[in-house]
């Protein structure tokens, strides 16, 4: 765990993201969701973000 600080202040940053298509369709199958897996981990990468745990429901 890390906390950020300011000039007065101190925080923990923790996000939970979840991402769902209209209807619920089954879209993210295949390579598709490999793709979309491999993008995720490289923004995450760039930003410096930790993924605690990840879960692609297809």
């Amino acid at each position: 765990m890390q906390y950020d600080t300011g000039k007065h202040c101190v925080f923990y940053h923790r996000y939970h993201i979840v991402w769902s298509t209209k209807y619920r369709f089954k879209v993210l199958t295949g390579t598709l969701r490999l793709r979309v897996r491999d993008i995720c981990r490289q923004v995450c990468r760039e930003n410096e973000v930790e993924i605690l745990r990840g879960v692609l429901s297809s």
